[in-house]
């Protein structure tokens, strides 16, 4: 009995050990330091950091290299496919909100990114005189508005809807509404029953 009750401690201690050699090899802390996990948010945020880093000093460098005039090849293509995107994010977005998919707001912010690159490129790229005015005012009057809605719209389909409070666990606890006074109703309509269900 002796033996048997060793055994099975024995095997219950080796799998305790087992369990946290385990968890010590997934954590890396079989120094005895704790480590945090590398979760997907903390490697975003990393990369986004890192990003950012190495663009602010790449600009700076365009600034200084690159010339004020180029002559573009496939100039047609460039902005047929911006368009195109726009197109097909508004599209998208359009389709995603009638079936009241919140994944309307990722091709929102789509469709506003591409609507302000558009405004940009649109009104820097552009000539002196009426071709500046003309985009200038085309990205003032309809592509910048249009931008800053389909943010808003992002942002209010990402907004959290208040659930409504329950009593319990799936009754709604709703909010007391005045009692409408019909006849035969209501707390000053309540008549005295007799034992037969009928009124007094």
């Amino acid at each position: 009995m002796t033996t048997l009750i060793n055994n099975v401690l024995g095997d219950a201690i080796d799998d305790r050990i087992a369990e946290a050699l385990d968890d010590y090899l997934a954590e890396g802390r079989l120094d005895g330091k704790i480590r945090p996990r590398r979760s997907a948010v903390g490697i975003a945020t990393l990369v986004a950091g890192g990003v950012a880093v190495v663009l602010l000093p790449w600009v700076l460098i365009l600034a200084v290299t690159l010339p004020s005039t180029y002559e573009a090849n496939n100039w047609n293509l460039a902005w047929i496919g911006l368009d195109l995107a726009i197109a097909v994010t508004a599209g998208l977005t359009a389709f995603l909100l009638h079936r009241r998919d919140p994944r309307a707001a990722l091709t929102a912010v789509a469709a506003g990114t591409l609507l302000v690159a558009d405004a940009w490129f649109d009104i820097s790229t552009s000539g002196p005189g009426l071709d500046h005015h003309l985009a200038l005012a085309q990205g003032l009057v309809l592509e910048l508005p249009l931008a800053i809605c389909a943010f808003v719209l992002a942002s209010r389909t990402l907004r959290p809807r208040p659930e409504r409070a329950t009593i319990g666990l799936s009754v709604p606890a709703l909010i007391p509404r005045a009692t409408l006074r019909t006849p035969g109703h209501g707390a000053d309509s309540l008549r005295h029953r007799s034992a037969s269900g009928r009124a007094v």
